[in-house]
């Protein structure tokens, strides 16, 4: 038993764990080698796929279950296990084919254990995909037959920092994302996890069922989470202790979430030097 023992955390991926340089920090790597060496259970929750974070991932101190697809999927690569599933009802194809038929400007990908299959992304994304070895497949729509766990649609460029958030390119995605949730309510949860980009994956899931769930699973009373973007909020609002980059998305200060340091200043080792002052 640790000090930490009690406790499991849980940080987004991109742009809180990682900073801007899209590296991660030192101090953060430091930080979890002594809260795990506490006691305390330390896992990722992102919204890539298994197969785009796994490289990323592979080599950070980590002792609990990897969440993907923003909730949807939830394993320990490291043994093949899988923990929880959720894969997304076949209909998300009647929310999906207008959007193929109408904004050939946008890139779509579905992604799934097996890889990614896209439609209309641009050279420098299907390289991007190549690189953090993840399988592509292009086919129509009516013909993909694997299992979905999430879809994204997003203006071709670079995903991080593309867009800010009160662009207009934002606002489309955030009525989109609206859009979404009015047509598959019940069935799909859509989140916009970057301004210029909309995830859609089961009702059933989020970063924060899964991260609830897992710390359940694991006999952790209590979960601390933190995140900067939309896709985070519902983890932030699970955990019993809830953060945010300093830097990430600039309603979460609005809602009273507490701030970090920014994200390229080791946002998770300031959590957890933070725990460390109220455990």
């Amino acid at each position: 038993m640790g000090r930490f023992s009690d406790y499991l955390l849980i940080s987004d991926f991109d742009l809180t764990l990682t900073g801007h340089d899209d590296r991660v920090p030192q101090a953060n790597v430091d930080a979890l080698k002594a809260w795990i060496a506490e006691g305390g259970a330390f896992s990722i929750a992102t919204g890539r796929s298994l197969m785009m974070a796994w490289r990323r991932v592979r080599d950070l101190p980590r002792n609990a279950p990897l969440i993907t697809f923003n909730g949807a999927f939830c394993s320990e690569p490291t043994t093949g296990e899988m923990v929880f599933s959720f894969p997304m009802p076949e209909s998300y194809k009647e929310l999906l084919a207008p959007i193929l038929a109408e904004r050939p400007d946008l890139s779509v990908e579905l992604q799934g254990l097996e890889g990614h299959y896209v439609y209309h992304i641009d050279e420098n994304r299907a390289q991007y995909l190549d690189s953090h070895g993840v399988t592509t497949f292009r086919c129509p729509l009516e013909e993909v037959k694997s299992e979905i766990l999430k879809f994204s649609i997003y203006a071709p460029g670079d995903l991080l920092f593309g867009a800010d958030y009160e662009s207009e390119t934002a606002r489309y995605f955030r009525a989109l994302s609206q859009s979404f949730n009015a047509q598959g309510a019940g069935q799909f949860e859509a989140v916009n996890s970057r301004p210029n980009m909309v995830e859609v994956q089961s009702a059933r899931c989020s970063k924060g069922k899964t991260a609830r769930a897992l710390a359940d699973r694991l006999g952790r009373k209590y979960l601390v989470a933190v995140g900067d973007s939309e896709n985070d909020l519902s983890m932030i609002e699970a955990a019993d202790f809830g953060f945010t980059p300093s830097d990430g998305d600039p309603s979460f200060a609005a809602r009273g979430i507490a701030q970090a340091a920014p994200c390229g200043e080791g946002t998770v080792a300031d959590v957890i030097a933070r725990m460390r002052e109220m455990v």
